[in-house]
């Protein structure tokens, strides 16, 4: 009895356990069929190949084959290579198709229809340039026909009217490489003797709409260099309107049109001053020119002071000489006329770029006859701080200024001077 009790729970429990394997067994079938389905679902429907079209269209001709072939009915009594290969006719004109079956996929050959070659003419319409901008446009543009050329020179007449949509992308690729920033229009004429491809041509939304050029230096005086920035922009008008991306490839032959422009003046040319450009593209570019010289500084300048009862309008003019020798010195003379009673006073000195920007100096003035300790910040470009502090030692003579640039013509300064009773007040300065 107890024997059979005991069979009769181990058979129990052994067709429990059967049953929980089974189950198991079942989800584990489950998802092996389920992973198949998605990784068959993933495939592709077909390995179609496709010859006999230039490779730049085989993927827009591809995708509309797959296309066509999946909506083919895969049923006994259908031709489905046969019906490929009717509406693929249909479809693209300028070639017969044939289909041949394959195991991986249908194999599609394109053989164009045999009609009169017709050799396709690039026309390039060039947009409203002048100068400087047409000429980069003509030399931009030289490799581009040939290149579209090339792209269709085998293409049927025909087979324009379907391919125009593939042929614009490959030819924007082209343009885009070679005239960035410009955007194009393509339109096709086709006829029993011609084919011709018209491109078109416009900037982009960001072009330049004015450009600001600015010349620094310690050279030129500021009414010459202001008449120097005056001819630069009409010089530069032919940048007007073209794309910042292309005006931005151009950037080095910019920088040196802008260069001969300013050497070939007789103000920098009699100074023989070197010229830097700077060209920064944008919407309102801007063109940074730096003019110095080697060996000779010019500089005017009228001065009015308030605050100082002692001191009245001066008339001031400085000139300087640097030699080719060690640390370069700058060797200068600087007249100061005053307006009120017509007194001169004179100042021969010395005085060494030590950082840039950044002189220290010894000069020698009359008719007091003495010497000064001369340090002097002085950047070139307009919107900056300056300072100068001067030190008589004989004379026991403090004079410090810092000023204000505030465009290339006028400064502002707190001036400071103890050889008067009033010492402090401010100083205008006009540059000429």
């Amino acid at each position: 009895m107890l024997k059979a009790e005991k069979k009769t729970k181990l058979t129990s429990a052994s067709a429990k356990c059967s049953k929980k394997m089974r189950k198991a067994q079942c989800i584990f079938l489950f998802l092996i069929i389920h992973c198949a389905l998605l990784i068959l679902n993933c495939l592709p429907c077909c390995a179609m190949s496709v010859s006999g079209i230039p490779s730049w269209l085989e993927p827009a001709v591809k995708r509309s084959l797959n296309a066509i072939w999946t909506e083919i009915p895969r049923e006994p009594g259908i031709d489905r290579e046969g019906t490929l290969a009717l509406v693929a006719s249909r479809l693209f004109a300028g070639y017969d198709v044939k289909i041949e079956s394959k195991r991986d996929g249908p194999a599609v050959f394109f053989i164009a229809a045999e009609k009169k070659i017709i050799t396709p003419e690039i026309k390039i319409n060039i947009p409203e340039l002048r100068g400087l901008a047409l000429n980069w446009f003509e030399s931009d543009t030289q490799g581009i026909s040939r290149d579209i050329f090339e792209l269709v020179e085998k293409l049927p007449p025909e087979a324009f009217t379907w391919a125009d949509e593939a042929l614009r992308e490959r030819v924007g690729l082209i343009i885009n490489e070679c005239l960035p920033g410009w955007e194009f229009s393509q339109q096709i004429y086709i006829s029993e003797s011609s084919t011709v491809i018209n491109l078109n041509f416009r900037p982009s939304s960001k072009m330049i709409l004015a450009v600001q050029p600015s010349l620094y230096s310690h050279t030129i005086p500021v009414m010459f260099r202001t008449d120097l920035q005056a001819k630069l922009i009409p010089a530069l008008s032919p940048l007007i309107g073209v794309p910042v991306k292309w005006a931005a490839r151009h950037k080095d032959d910019i920088e040196k049109f802008a260069q001969a422009f300013l050497e070939d003046r007789h103000t920098v040319e009699n100074l023989k001053a070197d010229v830097n450009i700077k060209f920064l593209p944008d919407t309102v570019s801007n063109l940074e020119a730096r003019v110095d010289s080697h060996d000779f500084l010019f500089q005017l300048w009228v001065a009015a002071y308030a605050g100082l009862r002692e001191r009245y309008p001066e008339l001031g003019a400085f000139f300087g000489f640097r030699p080719d020798i060690w640390l370069r010195p700058e060797i200068y003379a600087e007249t100061i006329f005053a307006l009120d009673n017509f007194g001169l006073t004179f100042r021969l000195g010395t005085q060494i770029e030590l950082v840039e920007n950044f002189w220290i100096g010894i000069e020698n003035q009359w008719p007091e006859n003495e010497y000064f300790f001369r340090f002097q910040y002085s950047p070139l470009r307009v919107r900056r701080p300056y300072a100068l502090w001067r030190y008589s030692p004989g004379l026991a003579t403090h004079e410090a200024a810092i000023g204000y640039r505030i465009d290339e013509h006028m400064s502002l300064e707190i001036y400071y001077n103890n050889s008067g009773d009033d010492k402090w007040g401010l100083r205008g300065m006009w540059n000429l």
